[in-house]
């Protein structure tokens, strides 16, 4: 198993006098707009992998690796000391990690897992977009599945068609055809 180190971080506090301040900014708008984007992360990896906290963690690797049909990747125990030591998890966890194209949705089994969010819209991560080819296919074979949609595709301003379904724990899935 891979291990990845945990570092702890603290918000440190400028505490500059004000003319030094307008200096800067004063600098900084002379400064061209290019030299500003300065992307603030050094990302190391092209993708972002999501985590999903699994209410009943076998109907939820059904669901993406069955009816999705995500390959499964990698199947790791998370010990508690990593899921304490990151405040990830209250204790330690399976986590199964399915390729979703170029990202990994990583499913969490853990004991005594929390119940089942709603499928009302609701604050924090709402929805996982995937890109596919044909959306109206999509929607069939999936239905056929027994995915669960909310309704049938549209079309979208920016789209050619989307269609929403939800995992077993009310996360949206929005399939997209551009």
């Amino acid at each position: 198993m891979r291990r990845r180190a945990f570092i702890g971080c603290a918000a440190g506090l400028s505490l500059l006098p004000c003319q030094h301040q307008q200096a800067a900014e004063s600098a900084e708008a002379a400064t061209p707009a290019a030299a500003k984007r300065t992307a603030v992360l050094k990302l190391t990896h092209p993708t972002v992998d999501i985590a999903v906290v699994c209410s009943s963690f076998q109907e939820s690797l059904r669901f993406y690796h069955e009816q999705l049909g995500f390959e499964i990747v990698q199947d790791i125990q998370i010990p508690d000391e990593v899921a304490k030591g990151a405040a990830l998890a209250p204790r330690g966890f399976r986590q199964v990690r399915l390729r979703a194209g170029g990202t990994l949705i990583k499913l969490m089994d853990i004991a005594s897992p929390p119940s089942q969010r709603s499928d009302k819209f609701a604050a924090g991560v709402r929805w996982l977009t995937f890109f596919v080819e044909d959306v109206r296919q999509t929607f069939e074979q999936l239905k056929a599945r027994g995915v669960r949609f909310l309704a049938a595709p549209i079309s979208a301003p920016d789209a050619a068609g989307v269609v929403c379904a939800v995992d077993p724990d009310g996360l949206l899935l929005e399939f997209v055809q551009k």
